[in-house]
């Protein structure tokens, strides 16, 4: 069985002086919701709104790190060391790692885990190499 394709909701960001994965998988959310008794998409709005507990902002950089490779007792120990700071200073990153759960990221961001340089896939196009979309009808022979 193949791995899963992690790289759309995984985010990679500074915290404690370094670069860290960061991701909510389906465990690591419903342990947010069971602590702060909010459904993930109420947790997306309250960050987003400011409305958000401390809380919330801590499990989900603590459950982020673990989500994102790192073991339990390292994140807890981690975040245990920043939370005498001020929150706002972490209220993007929390937010960042719940929009990521929520809407995904898209490929070829430089913040996705394996983020490349290339440019992102688009859909493909609807009209042929080298032809104006200006028009869709077409010509007659003549």
């Amino acid at each position: 069985m193949s791995e899963a394709d992690t790289s759309r909701t995984m985010i990679t960001a500074p915290f404690a002086g370094r670069e860290c994965n960061f991701q909510l998988r389906l465990g690591e959310m419903a342990e947010l919701e069971r602590l702060v008794g909010h459904g993930i998409g109420a947790i997306f709005m309250r960050i987003a709104g400011h409305t958000f507990s401390h809380r919330e902002v801590w499990d989900t950089i603590r459950l982020g790190l673990e989500g994102g490779g790192m073991s339990s007792i390292s994140a807890s120990a981690l975040v245990l060391r920043y939370q005498n700071e001020p929150l706002m200073d972490y209220l993007s990153l929390a937010g960042q790692i719940v929009a990521a759960a929520v809407n995904g990221v898209p490929k070829g961001k430089a913040e996705t885990e394996g983020g490349s340089e290339a440019a992102p896939a688009t859909s493909r196009s609807s009209s042929a190499p080298g032809r104006s979309r200006g028009s869709r009808r077409r010509k007659s022979a003549g």
